[in-house]
């Protein structure tokens, strides 16, 4: 039987591709280190922490920050992009002792996302975490298909978000548009940390 040349591509990139669950408690502590920085100095710098390999957006919310730490990896044909977010309320910011309890939180969390995410890519269960997966095809200038899923925890918890998505659409993948709901904050953005909101 022949296959068209995209599910072709489609079959290399993921045998090239090996999940990169190990990438997510890298990018939660992206996110932990932005969050301090934060504390720190009231403001977003614009820029990575020096130890973080990802790229980082700063959104502000009514009762907190997200922050999204993402990064994407060339495959046989195609890329690779996963992505974490985590969320803080302001007076979580403010108080280090509040920070590091948050921190440990937000940690934990996405060790539990990778563990699903893990096993979602070994055989498809996402474990006690729900998910959502959507597949798009590509047709004219630029085809391809391309396949994103999004892991999350249920359990009314803080905001912790996995988004692994894979393709072969274009070069330069988009950022993980589905875990913003507004526009990122431009550096040097003073954030109030006030706690009497």
């Amino acid at each position: 039987m022949r296959y068209p040349a995209s599910v072709l591509a489609m079959f290399l990139i993921l045998a090239a591709a090996p999940a990169r669950a190990g990438d997510v408690a890298t990018l939660a502590d992206c996110t932990t280190k932005v969050f301090g920085e934060i504390n720190r100095t009231r403001k977003w710098s614009g820029k990575p922490p020096a130890t973080c390999p990802a790229t980082i957006a700063v959104e502000k919310r009514a009762d907190g920050v997200l922050v999204t730490a993402w990064v994407i990896r060339s495959a046989e044909g195609g890329w690779v992009r996963t992505a974490f977010s985590g969320a803080m309320g302001y007076g979580e910011i403010a108080r280090k002792q509040e920070l590091a309890k948050a921190s440990r939180d937000i940690m934990a969390r996405a060790k539990h996302l990778g563990r699903c995410l893990d096993s979602i890519n070994a055989v498809n269960d996402p474990l006690d975490c729900r998910d959502r997966a959507t597949k798009s095809y590509s047709a004219g200038e630029e085809s391809g298909v391309e396949n994103d899923r999004i892991v999350w925890l249920d359990d009314n918890g803080r905001h912790a978000v996995l988004e692994y998505a894979f393709g072969n659409t274009e070069s330069t993948p988009s950022p993980p548009t589905d875990l913003f709901n507004g526009q990122p904050l431009p550096p040097n953005m003073i954030i109030d940390l006030r706690v009497n909101r």
